[in-house]
């Protein structure tokens, strides 16, 4: 009988274990898991303010291959007209692979040279549109690195237009989406990145090439926008892919990746499904309570200038709020009157300032306040 009881107490706590376990699976919400990411240098980023959401050694620096003609195509767009005619110079007939097979003396639109450059990454026809523009690829690559800079992608140095393996030639992942984000505010360079292919009228023959986009989340990927594929012994396989949906739009980098189309794919994913915006700074809310010289009221109250959002997936981003304030304030101060400012950064990128500012009008003692003050303080320090 005792044997019984006991295996039907067994039995019961069984039953209750299980039902336990099937009510977490049944009823509790899904874990929103990070992606699997193959590379080891990456990040996804808002596309509209570059803001990360999720990366790793993002601020690495990298060889990065071809996305190289990211910044080549910028300075392109911004420099001349693509009608100009470019000839083709010696030194760009002998441009290493991959190339699409100018020669010598060849002439041809800028235009065209924009579609082989960045729908099939041809390295000479890079190489002829820096000599154009410039009349020399190391001062042209010395305007790219200036031009990365002034954007904000402070870790970048190129050595040449085409992306082929050079000493000191580095960017980041995170530099590259900051460099796409730039490139697709021009309409040409946003059209040509997206075109699964186009017709090139190469100067050596009489019909044009049918050129095929190398990036293969252009005919995969729904939303997808572009950018830009790299592909060298040293830096591995990468790729900086843009994709817009519902209006977000988003950029995902991965530096010497062993599935970069892959990897691009699950990082835009997870933006798209499992990001969501949350307010990190709130302008009702009191940052601190700030003492200013000679005013009525011992402390202030300081307010942020304005809310802030930011998009974090499963695991909230390193948000840093690095403040710069005036402590030699003297009253009268106005109502908002700005008394500093707070810089914020996540995942070690900057992202936005917000001013910080007095939330009511401060008003400045007069003699009898202070006597009074005075009075009160001594009558406090009698009584103890």
């Amino acid at each position: 009988m005792k044997k019984n009881k006991f295996a039907i107490r067994v039995q019961v706590l069984g039953l209750a274990l299980v039902l336990t376990l099937l009510s977490g699976f049944l009823f509790t919400a899904p874990a929103l898991a990070a992606p699997t990411i193959h590379s080891k240098y990456y990040c996804l980023v808002d596309g509209d303010t570059c803001q990360p959401i999720v990366s790793k050694n993002a601020d690495h620096p990298r060889p990065i291959a071809s996305t190289t003609k990211i910044m080549t195509a910028i300075l392109a767009v911004e420099y001349a007209a693509m009608d100009e005619i470019a000839t083709v110079s010696p030194y760009a007939d002998h441009t290493a692979e991959y190339t699409i097979g100018l020669r010598a003396g060849q002439q041809l639109p800028l235009g065209e040279l924009m579609k082989a450059t960045l729908i099939k990454s041809s390295n000479d026809a890079a190489v002829v549109l820096a000599e154009h523009i410039a009349g020399d690829e190391a001062l042209f690559a010395h305007m790219m690195s200036l031009k990365a800079f002034a954007i904000g992608a402070m870790h970048t140095h190129f050595v040449n237009a085409s992306g082929l393996p050079a000493d000191d030639a580095f960017s980041t992942a995170y530099d590259l989406a900051v460099m796409g984000r730039y490139a697709l505010s021009k309409p040409l360079v946003a059209r040509l990145v997206a075109m699964p292919q186009a017709e090139f009228k190469h100067p050596a023959y009489r019909e044009p090439l049918t050129i095929r986009n190398t990036n293969g989340l252009i005919t995969s990927y729904s939303g997808i926008t572009g950018i830009k594929t790299g592909t060298a012994n040293e830096s591995g396989k990468c790729l900086v892919a843009s994709a817009t949906r519902q209006k977000r739009n988003l950029i995902a980098v991965v530096l010497k990746s062993g599935d970069r189309t892959g990897d691009c794919a699950r990082l835009l994913n997870y933006g798209f499904n499992q990001s969501r915006s949350i307010k990190v700074i709130d302008s009702h809310e009191v940052f601190k309570n700030a003492k200013i010289n000679k005013a009525v009221q011992p402390y202030v109250e300081i307010v942020p200038s304005a809310d802030l959002w930011l998009w974090v997936g499963e695991s909230p981003p390193d948000i840093q709020k690095r403040v710069r304030m005036n402590y030699l304030l003297e009253a009268p101060l106005p109502r908002a009157y700005k008394v500093g400012e707070m810089d914020i950064y996540t995942e070690g990128q900057y992202v936005e300032t917000i001013e910080l500012r007095t939330r009511e009008n401060v008003s400045r003692e007069t003699f009898w306040g202070q006597k009074i003050l005075q009075d009160l303080w001594q009558k406090l320090k009698n009584q103890e």
